[in-house]
């Protein structure tokens, strides 16, 4: 019995130590599945990683020791999609690649086309937020690489977000049911533009009289990083604004 008490005064104070329950907390989310180019939202692989991090910020819930350690804890608010991550040295969404020769340059420009990525440009990949990508399936956030002789070799991200699916974070907070996520940025690196299309289905034969097709005022930019609160807020004016509009595209800038 006292040895278990031993043992218990021991974890009690591993856990009390600020340093210590940080080392710890990082290497509970230290091996975030790397997602490939096109990857489906529901893989297996997303829903891990989005269960490593809800886990995570459950704890801040019920444990205030470890509310205060992630809140102070720079590298934990980064690891976690609650601080932009400016430094990380491999992954990136604009890759440094020589100039493309004339002909290549002449092949395409058109953004939709793409090349099929190497192994060693998926693993400089952008780290998508899995939380977001779980709990707004319906958003269908995903990235993919465009060639070189397109748009420079890079990677481009987009999700929709419909009127209907449309969430009320404030709600969510409330409710406990927020986890924190409105205030958590998209990716690793940050995400710092999006731009707004339409997105719906027409038929192409009929004339829309009064209908909206271009949007205006429709680039959003934060060099700090995007988060999924002020996205939403945004998109939520857009709709306010036009009121025609039931689905709209975000595409990285």
């Amino acid at each position: 019995m006292q040895d278990e008490r031993q043992q218990l005064s021991a974890m009690h104070r591993t856990f009390a130590t600020a340093e210590l329950l940080e080392h710890i907390l990082l290497y509970l989310i230290s091996d975030l599945h790397p997602i490939a180019d096109q990857e489906d939202p529901r893989s297996d692989r997303t829903s891990d990683n989005a269960s490593k991090l809800h886990h995570l910020l459950r704890c801040t819930e019920i444990c205030h020791t470890w509310q205060a350690n992630i809140l102070a804890s720079g590298p934990l608010q980064r690891a976690l999609f609650l601080a932009p991550d400016h430094n990380t040295k491999e992954k990136r969404w604009q890759h440094n690649t020589p100039n493309p020769s004339p002909q290549t340059s002449q092949i395409s420009q058109r953004s939709y086309y793409r090349c099929p990525p190497s192994l060693s440009t998926l693993h400089r990949a952008p780290l998508l937020n899995p939380l977001i990508q779980t709990l707004f399936p319906s958003y269908h956030f995903r990235f993919w690489h465009l060639s070189l002789e397109a748009t420079g070799n890079k990677h481009v991200a987009y999700l929709i977000i419909t009127r209907r699916d449309l969430p009320d974070l404030l709600t969510r907070s409330r409710t406990k049911q927020g986890l924190r996520v409105s205030e958590m940025q998209f990716s690793r690196p940050p995400l710092t533009g999006l731009e707004a299309t339409i997105w719906e289905e027409r038929d192409e034969t009929r004339e829309y009289v009064g209908r909206t097709f271009v949007l205006g005022e429709n680039v959003m930019q934060c060099e700090g990083g995007l988060t999924l609160g002020f996205v939403h807020a945004w998109v939520g004016r857009m709709f306010e604004n036009y009121q025609d509009v039931a689905a709209i595209k975000l595409t990285t800038t």
